[in-house]
């Protein structure tokens, strides 16, 4: 993700549109299905959990995962729900974008109370490996190359404060603000 010293910025949403259309990007069938929006992508830069390079276009994001584990079983995100209705399949840990300069215990705190209610206090989390990178097509962004530095974040079930969390699936309603996801549902796998 350090192979070009400044991130591009665009004008507003219409010049982000043109951009990725001229670099073979098409972000007309965004915004339907599990796919995000140039609205969502554009908020993403806005508020720096978002880089976008050029030559050809490409996303960068850093994300922490956080793996809370319960036995042999870790607390997987199965689906979210967004704001208009829509859903999409996930199969994933609680996971959260990286906001410009934050670091990844700073960062999986905030994942922790956006998406699950859970305030845990400072030292209850640890990062145990180096971040990995991997690029991948982005299922939130169709047809756009994503790098993702990857933090991974463990915390025993046991030492989550307030009551165990449910064994059975449970939908969580997600509290970050301005955020395209309404809902989370969580299950033990």
């Amino acid at each position: 993700m350090a192979d070009h010293p400044t991130p591009l910025t665009f004008k507003n949403q219409a010049a982000l549109a043109a951009w990725l259309a001229a670099g073979g990007v098409a972000p007309a069938g965004w915004g339907v299905g599990g796919a995000k929006s140039v609205a969502d992508l554009w908020t993403e830069i806005a508020c720096g959990e978002t880089t976008l390079r050029d030559n050809p276009p490409r996303r960068a994001v850093g994300v922490v995962q956080v793996l809370i584990r319960r036995g042999e079983q870790t607390l997987m995100e199965i689906e979210q729900e967004l704001l208009d209705g829509r859903r999409r399949a996930r199969g994933w840990p609680p996971s959260e974008k990286l906001k410009g300069g934050e670091d990844a215990l700073s960062a999986a705190r905030r994942c922790l109370v956006e998406e699950l209610g859970l305030v845990v206090p400072e030292g209850t989390l640890c990062e145990d490996a180096p971040p990995y990178e991997h690029t991948s097509d982005s299922p939130s962004y169709p047809g756009l190359p994503t790098t993702y530095r990857v933090h991974t974040v463990t915390l025993a079930a046991a030492d989550l404060p307030g009551p165990p969390l449910p064994d059975a699936d449970f939908w969580l309603d997600n509290a970050a603000a301005a955020d395209p996801i309404r809902r989370h549902l969580w299950g033990w796998r």
